[in-house]
């Protein structure tokens, strides 16, 4: 077992920041309302961010220097998202982490439960 990660405690993954993140690096100048139905298809519909929700995490990842929002001159006045090399780099570090969880805690929790699989619910 290395020492790396093995033994500092799991916090909660913010799987919000992560999608935020996911698509906006896929997605550059996607608006709050687009990312919002992003991540509504990608999840089939269940992961479904209220605006309040949504808004307050870009203004959050704004905050800390993840994205950087562009003001649209023409038309409405909406807000494109763009990840900047601090998100990038968080993102890095939130797959990195999932990895970990899927390695070390699902995947053996998994295998435990593999007496299980003839039952049905």
């Amino acid at each position: 077992m290395s020492s790396d990660n093995s033994h500092r405690p799991l916090e909660p993954l913010p799987i919000v920041r992560a999608l935020f993140l996911t698509f906006i690096q896929a997605h550059p100048q996607s608006t709050g309302y687009s990312l919002m139905k992003v991540i509504s298809g990608f999840t089939d519909g269940r992961v479904e961010l209220k605006s309040g929700t949504a808004y307050t995490e870009l203004r959050r990842l704004e905050k800390q220097g993840f994205v950087k929002s562009i003001q649209e001159e023409a038309g409405r006045k909406r807000r494109g998202y763009e990840i900047t090399q601090a998100g990038e780099m968080e993102l890095l570090q939130l797959a990195h982490q999932m990895r970990f969880r899927i390695n070390r805690v699902l995947n053996p929790l998994l295998a435990l439960m593999e007496p299980l699989n003839g039952k049905s619910l």
